[in-house]
């Protein structure tokens, strides 16, 4: 056993403290022999001018000069084992090596070796404590001399073997790793190298751990660095999804001063307020408005939405939905608000129409019996005014009035017949067709009017076009309806322009947010009436689907309502782009066969 003597800590600038070994019995018996078979043959451990103790010291500078290089951990043990097995006098073999204690185990494991072959390193790369004499010297904590070979290297370890050191490395009465060294027949085991090998043993815990400690603070470092990178990124992340969100967002500390805001937010609120962040929602809302915001944080029903209307000094107004969450700090406390903005002034007009609309189709359901009543009595009065008109010969003036009767009578059927198309569509016949097909159809009933009124048309049909899914004789008459417009809106000596595409993946996207109706997973092919005509105004053109209206003295309104529910009878949509005097443009959608 070994007793060492307090000193203090080791550092390079201090002597290493005197250290007294008691050596065991068959220790001393090894060395006495040793000594003898020295003396016999007049061969001496060390030159006959050697002193130990300025040796030994000599010796432990050199290390702590290699400690202190900036190498790794495992360059540093290796070439302080160079070091070692390169001393004169001492006679250590090449062969070497220091084990470290794995942190939270009871098992060593090969850091540096030198001079051990591939089948020595496999089979000693892990030994556990109380194993073989590095494990056996690890569970003891005390330095050993070996003179039979390690039990696990007793198939490899080559037969002139002469003994080896187990040094533990010990640190807070901990052990931490085991350095051995292999001597060769000349080596006597003494109290000096003893005393030198656990010198070296406390510089080398000092240099594991502060190595340690250095790798540990260098987690450490790469730590807070991922960290903060995390931090950033998950900030940048946040800011994204807020500026990528569709309503506007408000953050407010408790005092109601906005802190964060996104672009919505700016864009809904910028009639009304100049500066967003910074400002207090009290300046922007109105003070009533934003004590009850504040407030809200404090109710259950804090998430509900509600309505607000925000005039600006322009007199613009806009109806605004809000709904307020509050937000907490890490313990749970209350630190803000959040305030989500909606427009909704659009949905407002939007939801007024629809219900205009509902109203409107109410009433030509009604209508439509009206009329279907009105039809009996206009057959009987035509019947009635023919009689007259053929007893009446001789007679001008009752000629003339029952031919006027007759002729108002055929209007008033023209007009319920149009009426009827619109209030009661019939069901259409749909069936996959070639589109070429139904502009072959079509086109020969207006060319006489378009060569009379010096109008060019020009047909455009893309290449492989496929087939469509409509009504033949129902789209017909959609076509035929949109020539006939477009030719009076050119009056005369212009130019109509139908063409057809299959419409590709960014069209769609577009077309789709034009058209909410067209469905994700359907192909479409997008067909095209352009004129150069007088044009419509943007206020006429988000009325011209309406029935009943109409720009021209003629004609009842219904035409173009007609064609817009005939399209959704088949499953098509249309859209209209026009400016006045720049001409129109209906696009319509078919679904394809495919």
């Amino acid at each position: 056993m070994f007793i060492r003597c307090a000193g203090g800590s080791h550092s390079p600038s201090r002597q290493f403290p005197m250290i007294i070994t008691l050596v065991p019995t068959e220790f001393r018996e090894d060395i006495r022999t040793r000594i003898m078979d020295s003396r016999q043959h007049g061969r001496q451990t060390l030159p006959p001018d050697h002193k130990p103790e300025k040796h030994h010291q000599e010796i432990i500078s050199d290390i702590l000069k290699i400690s202190l290089q900036p190498y790794q951990l495992k360059d540093q043990l290796e070439n302080i084992l160079a070091y070692l097995t390169s001393l004169e006098g001492f006679h250590f073999r090449r062969q070497s090596v220091i084990f470290l204690v794995e942190q939270g185990s009871e098992l060593l494991t090969m850091k540096a070796v030198m001079g051990f072959s591939e089948e020595e390193r496999m089979t000693c790369s892990k030994v556990r404590f109380g194993l073989c004499h590095c494990g056996q010297t690890a569970k003891k904590g005390t330095i050993q001399f070996f003179s039979k070979p390690p039990a696990l290297l007793n198939s490899v370890i080559p037969l002139h073997h002469f003994g080896h050191y187990c040094v533990p490395i010990v640190r807070d009465g901990t052990t931490i790793g085991v350095m051995t060294i292999y001597v060769t027949a000349r080596h006597l085991p003494s109290y000096t190298t003893t005393q030198l090998l656990e010198a070296i043993a406390n510089i080398l815990a000092t240099v594991i751990e502060n190595q340690r400690m250095d790798e540990q603070l260098i987690d450490l470092v790469n730590d807070l660095r991922i960290s903060i990178i995390n931090l950033r990124e998950e900030k940048k992340f946040s800011e994204s999804i807020i500026q990528s969100l569709n309503h506007g967002l408000l953050v407010t500390d408790l005092q109601g001063r906005v802190l964060k805001s996104n672009a919505v937010a700016e864009s809904i609120l910028r009639p009304f307020s100049t500066a967003i962040n910074g400002q207090y929602i009290a300046d922007i809302f109105g003070r009533e408005t934003a004590a009850e915001m504040l407030e809200s944080r404090k109710l259950p029903d804090a998430r509900a939405e509600k309505e607000l209307i925000l005039a600006a000094p322009t007199g613009e107004q806009r109806i605004i939905s809000y709904s307020t969450v509050p937000t907490e700090d890490a313990r749970g406390g209350q630190v803000g608000l959040i305030i989500s903005l909606s427009d909704i002034s659009e949905l407002k007009y939007v939801r007024k129409e629809m219900e205009k609309m509902n109203r409107l189709s109410t009433v030509a359901e009604i209508a439509s019996a009206v009329a279907h009543e009105v039809r009996n009595p206009l057959a009987g009065i035509k019947i009635m005014a023919q009689s007259i008109e053929e007893n009446a010969e001789g007679n001008e003036e009752q000629l003339e009035c029952s031919r006027r009767i007759i002729r108002q009578v055929d209007r008033l059927n023209e007009l319920l017949s149009e009426f009827f198309s619109y209030a009661r569509p019939v069901i259409p016949n749909k069936r996959p067709i070639m589109l070429a097909t139904i502009l072959a159809e079509t086109l020969p009933l207006i060319n006489n009017k378009l060569m009379k009124r010096h109008i060019e048309l020009v047909v455009d049909l893309g290449k492989g076009l496929p087939a469509i899914i409509v009504d033949p004789n129902q789209l017909q008459q959609v076509f035929l309806n949109l020539i006939l417009n477009a030719i009076d809106a050119i009056r005369e000596q212009g130019r109509i322009e139908i063409s057809a595409r299959v419409l590709l993946k960014n069209r769609s996207l577009h077309y789709r947010k034009l058209h909410p109706g067209l469905l994700d997973d359907r192909r479409y092919v997008g067909v095209t009436f352009s004129d150069n005509g007088a044009g419509m105004s943007e206020d006429i053109v988000d009325k011209i689907f309406e029935p009943f209206f109409t720009t021209r003295s003629t004609g009842t309104g219904l035409g173009l309502s007609i064609v817009y529910r005939t399209l959704k009878e088949n499953d098509a949509a249309i859209i209209v782009d026009s400016r006045e005097g720049h001409g129109t443009t209906f696009t319509m959608f078919f679904q394809t066969e495919e």
